[in-house]
């Protein structure tokens, strides 16, 4: 983990919600796993005051790029940079996702999800894997390339969630591994599909992490332990966490 300035080397704008931020970073590329994240923030700018943090999409080389959905006015305000304005960034943070090789691997995705499965997809692939990916979002704007799309409002892809196109693949094909990303309601229930075919799951959390190193605890959740459970934080045990693992409903 480093805090280091870095410059934007472009930003590319996807549609009106999603744009790519790309970074020259040579002092951290190469220790980035897929699943890790940063906490960034504009260099020089005290608002807002937390950082954001920002899963890594793709690693380059020696850049690193972030997909980022605007939502309020610190990503509003990310999405304006331009070349060689600079980010004051911390990471990489968080652990990754296991890397098999050999396997049938199915990525499922929603909305801003879909980032921090792009580069383990790419990872993945170079490992030998073979790889089918379902996204899914509210309408064109949160759709991306996959082999199967789902929006809520039938504008791209079939119409409904993707836990529809989950189960209708699983009960076709025997994968040895999902990996999920997306809204909480999404992977819980995705969690319980793969859970009914017997199939080892790993989800990214998305809770809002603050200082991304585990001191605040405002990223808490609760984690089954024997009988009981603990909770565990997001930014430091996590973002990665086998989806059996999870207590849902706390």
């Amino acid at each position: 983990m480093k805090n280091i300035l870095v410059k934007i080397i472009e930003n590319i704008k996807l549609n009106d919600d999603y744009f790519l931020l790309w970074i020259h970073a040579p002092e951290i590329s190469k220790s980035i796993s897929s699943g890790q994240f940063f906490e960034i923030k504009i260099a020089g700018n005290n608002f807002p005051l937390l950082r954001k943090p920002i899963s890594v999409f793709e690693v380059k080389n020696e850049n690193v790029g972030f997909m980022i959905k605007k939502i309020g006015r610190g990503t509003e305000n990310f999405s304006h940079l331009k070349k060689n304005d600079v980010l004051d960034i911390i990471g990489p943070l968080g652990n990754s996702f296991e890397l098999p090789s050999q396997k049938e691997v199915l990525l499922i995705s929603g909305g801003i999800g879909y980032a921090p499965l792009h580069n383990l997809k790419k990872e993945l692939l170079s490992n030998n894997n073979n790889v089918t990916w379902i996204h899914g979002g509210r309408s064109t704007n949160d759709i991306f390339s996959s082999d199967f799309t789902f929006t809520d409002d039938g504008s791209s892809g079939q119409k409904g969630f993707v836990t529809i196109g989950m189960e209708e693949i699983l009960l076709k094909k025997k994968f040895d591994l999902i990996y999920c990303c997306g809204p909480k309601i999404m992977m819980k229930k995705c969690s319980e599909i793969a859970k009914k075919f017997h199939t080892k799951m790993f989800v990214s959390l998305e809770e809002y992490m603050a200082c991304g190193i585990g001191v605040c605890h405002g990223c808490a959740v609760a984690i089954k332990k024997n009988d009981s459970f603990t909770y565990k934080t997001v930014c430091k045990d996590g973002p990665i966490f086998n989806s059996n693992e999870v207590i849902w409903n706390e």
